[in-house]
């Protein structure tokens, strides 16, 4: 069978579709499979999978389609109305082959409990050049607006050596690039019995030659002293953290569950820029929470422009079905969200523009990724996306680019001629 799938939501979910992939390869039989891995974070998130979901059972009605992920744990009803054949909660996740194999058969899959993460393990990322790597899942923070937590599972940590391994794997398939993924890599290792820290984990991935190490998003409390001890030490991890903030007023962020203040997120982020070479930094921040006043907006304003994130991950309020914030009082208005949104954004553009021109005159080093209006364009080990006007080169080459150009819509460098830089 031809196995398609779609990926909605985090890098997690592209991990997972990675593995799905490769779990069903050669499944028996003839015609197609959809697989569309589905995200609950928010209520727009929700409705792209319904939609997609309705839009693949029109475009091919005799296909067999498949809806798994946090959505399909949440609602599975939901899917199946809008024309899922197979719905398949996280818990099963790494389990597909079998419960596909079961359903052609006319079966009823075996159900088992969360299989331990040292199972999940894959050759190559198909989508990606800068490859994801899974080392962890679940989360206990139990944050009052998110429902992740609460269909994601127990807390479950790949061990180092098999995280190791299956690095080695994604480097040898060619990857030059690897991102560290997990639903809360804060808390990497807190299940493991020899409990080891996310540091102690990227000493295991640094064991691999021929690759640099990236992390992606970290909570606050992540962000150790030991942690940024080892960015400053090892130039092969990339100098970039994303540290969702969600709110810069310590109210708010009481109520939404988040275990740091604001003052404590800017001591933490500060010490990861001051003394981490060419560090840069990103954060997702949340408007319109219930309680939010001016006073808090303009706190979490005020933090931001402080700091300044090369980049911003913004999105309204999303009272989510199941979740504690869904029910407090003191809803922020639909307009109100809309407009500090906005505000957000264009301070975004801002504090982009300014970050990215301390780098002019620099030398970055980006992975080639893609070519966009006839010039390569990649990320740098700081995550600036550059773009270079050369040909001849080949997608996944990391080479040295002194940045010569930065506008609000690109930043453009040349290859530099000095290859000892």
């Amino acid at each position: 069978m031809r196995v398609i799938t779609h990926t909605l939501g985090c890098r997690v979910n592209h991990y997972e579709s990675q593995l799905i992939r490769e779990r069903l390869s050669g499944l028996p039989g003839t015609g197609e499979v959809h697989v569309v891995n589905t995200c609950a974070v928010t209520g727009l998130a929700a409705r792209k999978g319904r939609k997609l979901i309705r839009k693949l059972r029109r475009e091919h009605p005799r296909a067999l389609i498949v809806a798994v992920g946090c959505q399909a744990t949440d609602f599975p009803e939901e899917l199946r109305a809008a024309g899922a054949d197979i719905v398949v909660p996280n818990r099963d996740k790494a389990r597909i082959r079998e419960i596909m194999l079961a359903h052609l058969r006319g079966e009823a899959p075996r159900r088992d409990g969360w299989p331990p993460l040292a199972e999940e393990r894959i050759a190559r990322d198909a989508e990606q050049i800068r490859a994801n790597l899974k080392v962890q899942d679940g989360c206990s923070v139990a944050c009052s607006f998110c429902k992740t937590w609460q269909v994601r599972g127990p807390l479950r940590s790949k061990p180092p050596a098999v995280a190791r391994e299956e690095a080695e794997c994604l480097a040898a398939a060619g990857h030059p690039e690897l991102v560290v993924v997990g639903i809360n890599l804060a808390q990497y290792g807190e299940d493991l019995p020899e409990r080891p820290s996310l540091v102690d984990l990227l000493g295991e991935l640094l064991r691999v030659p021929g690759v640099r190490i990236r992390l992606s998003s970290l909570n606050p409390e992540g962000v150790t002293g030991e942690l940024v001890a080892l960015f400053a030490a090892e130039p092969r991890l990339c100098p970039y953290l994303h540290v969702p903030l969600q709110s810069g007023d310590d109210r708010v962020l009481a109520r939404m569950g988040r275990p740091y203040t604001a003052a404590e997120y800017a001591e933490r982020v500060g010490a990861f820029l001051e003394t981490v070479p060419r560090a840069t930094f990103g954060a997702d921040v949340m408007v319109g929470f219930p309680g939010e006043d001016e006073e808090a907006f303009r706190r979490t304003w005020g933090l931001l422009s402080e700091l300044e994130p090369l980049r911003l991950h913004i999105f309204p309020f999303s009272p989510r079905p199941g979740t504690r914030a869904a029910a407090l009082p003191d809803q922020v208005p639909p307009a109100v969200k809309r407009d500090r949104a906005a505000a957000l954004e264009e301070l975004a553009r801002t504090l982009s523009l300014r970050v990215r021109k301390r780098f002019l005159g620099e030398v970055l080093r980006p992975v080639l990724e893609e070519r966009v209006d006839g010039m390569w364009r990649g990320h740098a080990e700081n995550y600036i996306v550059l773009s270079l006007p050369s040909d001849g080169l080949a997608r996944g080459t990391i080479l040295p680019v002194r940045v010569t150009e930065v506008r609000e819509e690109i930043t453009v460098g040349v290859i530099e001629d000095n290859q000892d830089i």
